[in-house]
């Protein structure tokens, strides 16, 4: 009998629900998201600002932003660094190299949102982030996934501001 409980228990396991990293942020991750948004994110912001050329308004969507048990990570580049701000710059720097790009940046970027939908967010098929609508340019990439992914980011992200500029 306490064989086949063992096994019953072995095949209920898997469909037991798994932790997800969408629960509400806690004291420690608000806190240390606070301390990134005044420590770490203007000098991130200036960068994303002068690949741009011009003072583009910025939200950054913090408490999507939190993923709940890595608050010990927010200052990490693989955290935002390189998940989505390098990118960012980037993609800036690639569609500004010229006048031309310069020029369209400017008249068709009015804002950029950064933000993380856990049901919406892309796994790696990053331009499914990714939304340009009426000067709206909306990031919706997960923190501290595939931050060696740097160069896919910034292609997809150049890709589609290049159709849409």
């Amino acid at each position: 009998m306490k064989l086949r409980f063992v096994c019953l228990l072995s095949l209920l396991l898997p469909l037991a629900p798994l932790t997800s990293h969408a629960q509400e942020a806690g004291l420690a991750e608000r806190r240390a998201m606070a301390a990134y948004a005044k420590d770490i994110w203007p000098a991130a912001e200036k960068s994303i600002q002068d690949a741009a050329g011009f003072p583009v308004v910025i939200e950054l969507n913090l408490n999507s932003l939190a993923l709940a048990g890595y608050a010990d990570s927010y200052t990490d580049a693989d955290y935002l660094k390189n998940t989505v701000i390098e990118p960012v710059i980037r993609s800036f720097q690639a569609i500004t190299i010229d006048e031309m790009g310069k020029t369209a940046l400017k008249e068709k970027l009015k804002s950029l949102t950064i933000l993380y939908d856990e049901k919406t967010a892309p796994a790696s098929n990053y331009v499914d982030g990714l939304t340009f609508e009426d000067g709206k340019l909306t990031i919706n990439w997960k923190p501290f996934s595939n931050a060696g992914d740097i160069e896919p980011r910034t292609k997809a992200l150049t890709t589609l501001l290049e159709s849409k500029l």
